[in-house]
C-alpha cells in the first residue's frame, strides 16, 4: 500500500530528499548530470562515475552516426553530391520525425501512469527548462513505477525504429539519425530513473502537483 499525499508530508515514516519547480527541471538534471553542483554539496565518486558512463555513451552514439554516414559515402561509389543528398534529405525526415515522436513518446508516459491508477493525466511543457512532459496530477508513484513510466517510451519508440530499420535498411541514416535523436531527447527519463537508483535501498516515492503548485516531490521512507 503506498502512503498519501498527507502521509508523505506529515508522517514521521517519510523525509523530504528533493523538491522543485517544473521550470526548475533543468537545474535539476544539470545537478544529476555533473554540470551543475549546490552551494551545500558536491558531486560525490559515484556521481563522477556515472557522469563519465553517461559521456561515454554519448561517445559510443555519435561513433554509431559517424558510422552511418561513412557508410553511406560509401554505398555511393564515388557520386558524393548524391550522397551528401541522400544524407542531408533523410537527415531532415530524421530531425522532422522527432517532431511526429515527440507527442507519441508523452502518450506512452500518460499510458503507463493511467495503467498504474493514476486518475488525472495531462501535458505541459517550459520553456525555461526546454522540456515538454507528461503528468498525473497529485498522484503518488513508488521507485519501480516511476522506472517504467519513464523507460516505456524509450523502449516502444527505439523497438519501433529498430524494426522499421530491418525491414527498410536502405533507409538505415533516417532509422539510425531518428534512434540517435530520440535517445538523447530522454536524457530527462534516464536521468529519473538514476535519480531513484540511487535510493535503491530504501523506499522511494514521487508525486506531481503541477496544477496548483507546480511543483515535483521526492520522498524516502526512513529506515525502522
Amino acid at each position: 500500500m503506498k502512503p498519501t499525499i498527507d502521509e508523505l508530508h506529515h508522517s514521521d515514516r517519510y523525509e523530504l530528499i528533493n523538491s522543485f519547480r517544473i521550470d526548475e527541471m533543468g537545474q535539476f538534471l544539470a545537478q544529476e548530470l555533473g554540470f551543475q553542483t549546490t552551494a551545500s554539496s558536491t558531486q560525490k565518486p559515484n556521481n563522477r562515475l556515472m557522469t563519465t558512463l553517461f559521456f561515454v555513451g554519448f561517445l559510443v552514439g555519435g561513433g554509431v552516426f559517424g558510422y552511418l554516414i561513412g557508410g553511406q559515402l560509401g554505398k555511393a561509389g564515388g557520386g558524393l553530391p548524391n550522397a551528401f543528398g541522400r544524407v542531408g534529405a533523410e537527415f531532415g525526415w530524421a530531425f522532422l520525425g522527432f517532431f511526429v515522436l515527440l507527442p507519441i513518446h508523452e502518450l506512452i508516459h500518460a499510458a503507463v501512469f493511467k495503467y498504474y491508477g493514476a486518475q488525472k493525466v495531462g501535458f505541459g511543457g517550459s520553456w525555461k527548462s526546454m522540456i515538454v512532459y507528461a503528468y498525473a496530477q497529485r498522484f503518488v508513484h513508488n521507485g519501480r513505477e516511476l522506472f517504467w513510466i519513464a523507460i516505456m517510451p524509450f523502449l516502444v519508440i527505439s523497438g519501433g525504429l529498430i524494426v522499421g530499420w530491418v525491414i527498410w535498411p536502405q533507409y538505415g541514416f533516417f532509422w539510425g539519425m531518428t534512434l540517435f535523436i530520440h535517445t538523447t531527447a530522454c536524457v530527462g527519463d534516464f536521468v529519473l530513473i538514476r535519480y531513484q537508483a540511487k535510493h535503491k535501498g530504501a523506499r522511494f516515492y514521487t508525486y506531481d502537483d503541477i496544477e496548483n503548485e507546480q511543483r515535483s516531490y521526492f520522498f524516502l521512507e526512513k529506515a525502522a
